[in-house]
């Protein structure tokens, strides 16, 4: 079997070589304690004590053991000193039988399974379930090494790892291409193979494989008869698809062969099972992902009519507002007059000394003169005010609007709607029967016309008589109905990624029952699952924390807390010690001028980032990248420049050599490997500490910027405050307290970005989180907060601490009602306690939810999004929510009395604003306008951005610190550093953005110290 290349040479020889063990490490790690000192007593000789004292602190350091050989002298020395011993050992007696003897008492006392075949299939297993979700071959071997420490299970070799990873993607492959050879009849074969030529006369191969973005008619109508072939091929081919039994991501990586490839490559492979898996992944993709965007394209164009028809009806009522004027004059007028008639009238019946029949002749006189004085156009004014009410309270101009475009609406939706798989078990069930009564094609709407799913406003328009067609009324209101139910989920699709009903997206409640304590453990879950514990010590300190605020207001104690007239509180701010104009740019800008390609160069120097970048192409070609051609397709991207622009001003490279480089190499997942390379580093080295705000604690914050889209994309949006006449997107960049950008997601305007906030941070943890990490917190503004987020957060082990803008306005929750009553004259009374029943009821979903988001078997931000839509029917989502408020209320009492979380905070976010500058200044290209509207496009260029950001950076990092290691005082040196601990190493002055046509490598590194140095720098 051939040798699978997971790591390079290099990280090879790290993994399989002994630890070298810090000073911090050799202290614990040879410190004998009690179970150690009775078995070493056991022992007769020293070498076998300084044998077993090696072999235990490299067991522990890295889970392995090693031949005795490979000890290092160094560590020999260490275990003979901790034993007291002065005189040398001689280690070449320490033979292969104690050290195998040893092994079984080391794992004998960390309560650790020797590796043995049958601990070796446990992994497999593993491997194999992994390589069915297709992750990437490193990232299998880490979580192969991760889930050995869960288990406790001694880890494998680099070599024995790599057979296991290699093992379980050939039994993969083979066990497909079997399923395929068996369940593909040959006639079908040869039709899948030919799919592109087959439909060559109609559509373009670009049209298949590319969802047209655009809005109009025949945009829309092209989409739909697109869906409409995918579909009938993929109805076709379900038996297959039910026999091999591919994973979402299985189909997505075995599609990309054909969107990255050509029909020339794919056919030049000898192996037609392989094309026919291949060709039937792609199918599988377009149809689901087409299901998708047409779902898009309903709520969005819906949303247009809507919008249109609100227009028109201020339109109208701004227009009757000028007619009617005179009316309603007229009206006030003879409604003053007509009230000093009956005035006159009332005094004149209750006036004793007339007759009555002189009073009723008076009254007579006076009813008949205040007629005859009326306007006589006064029943029309009266009549045109009546309709105005009427239109205004009914929104008659409103529908009457979209009544007039519904045929238009029917045109450029209709042959969407008809394409479409709507699920029949949706929970509208009414919307259901109206939707199988529009495909039946009726020609009138008769009485077997469904009607419930209609409003009964909705119902009196359809009814009304006017010169309108019921059916196009009915239509209408259909359409809207079926957006609206895309929206909150209450409709959902059979074939989707993003539509499909709640439950498919979480672990299956039959897996859930019976691999429930093996979940929770692979999601680091396990502390979590008394749910009555976990709410009452967080209960328990919520109320503590009531009794503490409170008593400190009263002292007087709290002197940034100050209580209005009305009985509300408000909360002072004062600044952060924080400013990015004190000292760093003036070393920064002192230098001479830097290029962005010798910025990436340099980088390149010390990390050797571009390693992270594999050729993602199905077919057998380069294993390495032209470093050149990569760095200039990473800038044309995160730049904004485009492959078109570069390629005209370098001259060094073609566009196509650009376009065919981004095909093979640059994928999202090469660019978040690359960019947590970087951040890595970055944490890696001594001068970033200094922005650690304690020990122990680390501290990151997310914001979203806005960005305009110039191309057709259903991702974007208008926004008038935002983007001024043109449609844009937001995106969500994360940053830690080193001011490292460890990921960024892309979302429509139109999305808050709070459970975005959980994606991010779930995608991210294990990147940013240290051994020595005790605590998390994240920040953001009140964009990014809901009581969802700080629930989830929690059990994810981060604290979550946002801005939250008129946080006084925030409802307090107790929980239990002795802290209602106790702080009632308190201004941070709770006005109510939490439903724990609620929460305990739905613990057990909370913790599958979490389960399946923590173990990537949904997306965080769509699970968050869905669930909320649908709030009211879902119990889950509640309870959620009902534990974020008890969350959300110990938070608020430590920001209310804590001024240094305070501005912690809005340090932290200052920092993740600048950043969102930097990313401007990097996205100057087409005046910082995207020309790309799919998801995945702009997501790659918001993550080639982020990683040009992280490389300014670093640079900056090792600019700084070769700056300090030239300083000949640590007097000097630590007066620099505390100069810099008050700013902010985002900077770009001294960066040349406009200097990146060259792309010539630096012949030597510009920095004088080398990267080790800058990792041991004395701050």
């Amino acid at each position: 079997m051939a040798k699978m290349k997971v790591l390079s040479s290099a990280r090879k020889r790290a993994f399989d070589s002994v630890p070298k063990l810090t000073k911090e490490a050799t202290i614990g790690y040879f410190t004998l304690d009690i179970e150690t000192k009775r078995i070493l007593n056991k022992m007769q000789s020293d070498v076998a004590k300084v044998g077993y004292l090696v072999s235990k602190a490299y067991f522990q350091a890295k889970g392995r053991f090693f031949e005795s050989s490979r000890f290092l002298e160094a560590d020999i020395k260490r275990a003979t000193k901790a034993l007291g011993r002065k005189q040398a050992i001689d280690f070449t007696l320490y033979t292969p039988d104690k050290a195998s003897r040893h092994k079984k008492q080391i794992l004998a006392q960390h309560n650790w399974q020797a590796l043995t075949s049958d601990t070796l299939s446990i992994l497999a297993l593993h491997a194999n379930s992994l390589v069915d979700i297709r992750m990437n071959k490193e990232d299998i071997l880490f979580t192969l090494v991760s889930s050995c420490w869960i288990r406790r299970i001694e880890i494998p070799s680099y070599n024995q790892l790599v057979d296991i990873i290699s093992t379980a993607f050939q039994a993969y492959e083979v066990r497909m291409l079997g399923r395929v050879n068996e369940s593909l009849p040959s006639k079908k074969k040869k039709a899948l193979l030919s799919f592109f030529n087959l439909h060559s006369h109609l559509y373009s191969v670009r049209e298949l494989k590319r969802i047209d973005q655009g809005l109009g008619q025949r945009s829309l109508n092209q989409n739909a008869q697109i869906l409409q072939l995918f579909g009938e091929q993929f109805y076709a081919l379900l038996p297959t698809y039910k026999k091999i039994e591919l994973t979402d991501a299985a189909i997505h990586h075995f599609a990309d062969a054909i969107y990255l490839g050509n029909n020339d490559e794919i056919r030049r492979l000898k192996n037609d099972n392989k094309q026919s898996l291949f060709y039937l992944s792609f199918i599988y993709d377009q149809f689901y992902k087409r299901q998708d965007f047409a779902a898009d394209a309903i709520i969005k164009v819906v949303k247009q009519f809507t919008n249109r028809a609100s227009g028109n009806e201020r339109a109208k009522r701004d227009e009757q507002r000028v007619t009617t004027l005179e009316a309603n004059k007229t009206i006030l007028n003879s409604a003053k007059d007509a009230k000093r008639v009956l005035e006159l009238v009332l005094s004149i019946t209750k006036d004793k000394a007339l007759s009555f029949e002189e009073r009723n002749e008076r009254a007579h006189q006076l009813i008949t003169a205040f007629f005859s004085a009326e306007n006589p156009d006064f029943d029309k004014h009266l009549e045109r005010v009546g309709n105005s009410i009427v239109k205004q309270t009914t929104h008659a101009d409103y529908y009457r609007a979209l009544f007039e475009n519904s045929i238009k609406l029917q045109r450029m939706l209709g042959a969407l709607v008809t394409s479409m798989s709507f699920d029949k078990k949706s929970k509208n069930q009414p919307l259901i029967d109206a939707l199988n009564y529009y495909l039946s094609k009726p020609k009138t709407i008769d009485d077997d016309a469904p009607r419930a799913f209609l409003s009964k406003a909705e119902l009196l328009h359809l009814d009304a008589e006017d010169d309108i067609n019921p059916l196009n009324k009915y239509r209408a209101f259909l359409f809207m109905s079926i957006a609206k139910g895309l929206k909150d989920k209450s409709l959902t699709l059979l074939h989707s990624y993003r539509y499909l009903q709640t439950p498919s997206y979480m672990i299956s409640t039959k897996e859930w029952a019976n691999h429930r304590q093996r979940l929770l453990a692979a999601a680091s879950l396990e502390k979590f699952a008394d749910g009555y514990a976990v709410l009452k010590r967080i209960g328990e300190s919520v109320t503590h924390r009531f009794n503490n605020v409170s008593a400190r207001i009263k002292k007087d104690d709290n002197h940034h807390f100050t209580v209005k007239e009305d009985g509300s509180w408000r909360i002072r701010y004062p600044d952060p010690e924080f400013s990015i104009a004190k000292f760093i740019p003036t070393i920064l800008g002192a230098s001479r001028s830097v290029t962005i390609q010798d910025v990436m160069f340099e980088i390149e120097r010390h990390t050797e980032f571009s390693n992270c970048f594999r050729n993602r192409l199905p077919r057998s070609g380069n294993t390495e990248v032209d470093i050149r051609l990569l760095f200039a397709t990473i800038l044309s991207l995160g730049t904004n420049l485009g492959h078109t622009e570069l390629a005209r001003a370098s001259k060094l490279f073609s566009e196509k050599a650009l376009k065919d480089t981004e095909n093979s190499w640059v994928s999202i997942a090469n660019l978040q490997r690359a960019n947590d390379c970087l951040v890595k580093t970055i944490q890696s080295l001594a001068l970033p500490t200094i922005y650690n705000e304690s020990d122990g604690r680390l501290h990151s914050s997310s914001d979203g910027k806005k960005v305009v889209v110039n191309v057709n994309s259903l991702l974007a949006n208008y926004s008038y405050k935002y983007y001024g006449k043109e449609q844009g997107i937001s995106v969500n960049s994360f940053l830690d307290e080193k001011q490292s950008f460890f990921h960024v997601n892309v979302l429509t305007s139109s999305d808050r970005e709070a459970p975005y906030v959980l994606e991010g941070l779930v995608s991210s943890k294990a990147t940013i989180t240290e051994d020595e990490i005790i605590e998390h917190y994240h920040s953001t503004d009140t964009h990014g907060y809901t009581e969802a987020v700080f629930a989830g957060l929690h059990l994810m082990d981060v604290s979550f601490a946002p801005r939250i803008k008129n946080v006084h306005e925030q409802t307090l929750y107790a929980y239990g009602s002795q802290s209602t009553s106790k702080h009632f004259d308190s201004p941070i009374a709770p006005k109510t306690q939490i439903n724990k029943k609620l929460i305990l009821d739905n613990w057990d979903d909370i913790l599958r939810l979490m389960a399946s988001m923590k173990l990537k078997r949904c997306s965080a931000s769509q699970m968050l999004k869905m669930l909320s839509s649908s709030e009211r029917d879902n119990t889950v989502y509640r309870a959620f929510k009902e534990f974020g408020r008890l969350l959300k209320t110990h938070f608020i009492l430590n920001y209310i009395d804590d001024e240094e979380l305070r501005q912690k905070i809005q340090k932290q976010l200052n920092r993740v604003e600048l950043g969102q500058k930097l990313a401007d200044k990097v996205l100057f290209g087409r005046n910082g306008k995207l020309q790309v509207g799919l998801h995945d496009e702009i997501q790659l260029v918001m993550a080639s951005n982020t990683l040009i950001r992280n490389m300014i950076i670093l640079w900056n990092y090792l600019f700084l610190s070769d700056y300090c290691l030239s300083l000949d005082t640590f007097e000097e040196r630590d007066s620099v550093v505390k100069s810099i601990s008050t700013g902010s190493v985002i900077s770009w002055a001294h960066i040349n953005f406009m200097g990146i046509y060259e792309f010539n490598p630096v012949a030597s590194s510009q920095f004088k110290s080398t990267l080790k140095q800058m990792r041991n720098v004395v701050l």
